[in-house]
């Protein structure tokens, strides 16, 4: 631990006055542990990206009405993140993350005077922790995961790893795995709250107005396929051509995880009757979204949802969104990275896992029973409420903190 602090602190030390002088904006300049304004105390919540920020949204409108004389700040790895954590609330402060650097961690404690910190699923960043540690700053772990990949690494690097998380007071894991495999490496005050994904806050649609309002009509068969990723939708052309054989009125939307690769995806398709969300006049066989932040109005009036960045290996995204709507929902093998949410809706019969080889077999079976599909999409729904406690039980364990 002391080489690494001494490593990264030369490093930074030595190439600090080139990175200063930059510095361009006050994004850049957070990165460096710079704020404009400081606080006499803070709650601290940090989370990586995006998937973490929309995990805990739920959890810190509830800190933030129940703690309202507290100032609270947010804090992310990346810019979508960021965007996402802005959009919470006005009260609460966001940041990025700054360098975990120690002399850069000092200067960013100073300025917020964190009386918690608060990590979201497994952001462990050892000079953080280490400064925390020094400043007897408690450390609540919420929707804590070690992910399939993650485990056998920390594992092996278990002696580097056990003085860091020393400094961590309790851990709220998603699941029973995650509270076995925190329980393994002698984290202390471990329990499984089970997954704050199922206190999942989205809007209301009306599917039917959303139809019309769209160009489709009742009779239409539509299905998206959520955040596909690279490989998938060439997949999903064959997919596509048989299922047009026997599925009339058969609609597509395609909605790619990352929107600079329209084009590329549009490419693929060229010789079919497609159009682009941003432009729409009229659907037409097959709609490719390219704007930020539709996917759940999709999700919401759609027959079938296939979960993307499942059949091919990126670890799936977020199967509890379509459940939110009671779409019934198919998910590929690849799902490591959502892993308890799929395992939930299979235990609840609101979920189908299928394959690059079963799909075309799978959708047909829902589309030609319609009982199935509303019972799948029903089970779905269901399945989080059964799951909803997981924003009290973190409520509680976090009060014993929060002064």
């Amino acid at each position: 631990m002391f080489v690494y602090r001494f490593v990264t602190s030369l490093l930074v030390g030595l190439s600090y006055p080139i990175i200063k002088l930059h510095l361009k904006n006050k994004r850049e300049k957070q990165r460096i542990g710079i704020l404009k304004n400081g606080f006499e105390k803070s709650v601290w919540i940090h989370a990586a990206s995006v998937g973490e920020v929309n995990a805990v949204k739920p959890l810190i409108n509830q800190l933030l009405q129940q703690y309202s004389q507290k100032d609270f700040i947010m804090t992310t790895m990346t810019s979508t993140g960021l965007e996402a954590a802005k959009k919470i609330s006005p009260k609460l402060v966001v940041s990025f993350f700054p360098i975990d650097i120690v002399f850069i961690q000092k200067r960013f404690f100073d300025t917020i005077n964190p009386e918690l910190i608060i990590l979201v699923e497994t952001e462990f960043w050892p000079n953080m922790l280490y400064v925390a540690k020094k400043r007897k700053i408690p450390i609540v772990m919420v929707n804590a995961r070690i992910s399939d990949i993650s485990f056998p690494k920390y594992r092996n690097l278990r002696i580097f790893w056990k003085p860091v998380w020393k400094a961590i007071n309790a851990v709220n894991a998603q699941s029973e795995k995650d509270e076995r495999r925190f329980i393994g490496f002698n984290f202390v005050n471990v329990i499984n709250a089970h997954n704050l994904k199922f206190c999942i806050e989205l809007p209301e649609f009306n599917k039917t107005t959303l139809r019309k309002e769209l160009g489709y009509s009742e009779s239409d068969f539509i299905i998206v396929w959520g955040s596909s990723r690279p490989g998938e939708e060439k997949f999903f052309k064959e997919v596509f051509i048989s299922l047009k054989k026997k599925i009339n009125n058969l609609k597509v939307i395609i909605v790619p995880r990352h929107l600079h690769r329209i084009p590329q995806v549009c490419g693929l398709f060229k010789e079919y009757d497609y159009h682009l969300y941003s432009t729409l006049e009229e659907p037409g066989d097959i709609l490719f979204v390219d704007e930020m932040g539709i996917l759940n109005m999709i999700y919401a009036f759609s027959d079938i949802a296939i979960v993307g960045g499942s059949f091919l290996n990126f670890g799936g995204h977020n199967p509890l969104e379509p459940a939110f709507y009671g779409t019934p929902a198919i998910i590929g093998k690849y799902h490591h990275s959502c892993r308890d949410s799929v395992d939930r809706l299979l235990e609840n019969n609101g979920i189908i896992v299928s394959d690059k080889k079963k799909l075309t077999e799978d959708i047909l079976k829902l589309f030609n029973n319609f009982d199935l599909r509303e019972k799948l999409g029903s089970n779905a729904k269901q399945t989080l409420g059964l799951n909803s406690d997981s924003l009290k039980i973190n409520l509680r364990v976090l009060e014993e903190y929060i002064k």
